[in-house]
């Protein structure tokens, strides 16, 4: 009985830490997005054909709402204590990242 007792708390005790550690992921993203999208702009100020210019600079404008909405969420979570922002989040600093990707 006391080991079942032990293992339960070890488990619940290791999914309340990593509940934590996933919070403070969002910021790394974040930061990575915004350094992937001030590369981008370089990139995209390098190219000539203006319609591709437009076509950049138009994901760059997506990827940069996609980033100030996911900091938002990611706020929030944080004041609700609320995992599903977090994933949010997540979900659209990667897609902002993935989308400038493109751009250089």
């Amino acid at each position: 009985m006391k080991t079942s007792a032990f293992v339960l708390s070890t488990l619940v005790s290791v999914g309340l830490m990593a509940g934590q550690s996933f919070a403070f992921t969002c910021p790394v993203l974040i930061k990575g997005a915004n350094e992937s999208i001030a590369k981008a702009e370089v990139a995209a100020g390098n190219i000539k054909d203006e319609r591709e210019k437009g076509r950049a600079m138009m994901m760059i404008e997506l990827a940069k709402q996609w980033t100030k909405e996911a900091d938002a969420d990611h706020k929030e979570a944080g004041a609700k204590k609320d995992a599903q922002l977090h994933y949010r989040a997540e979900a659209k600093t990667k897609a902002a990242k993935a989308l400038v990707d493109l751009v250089k």
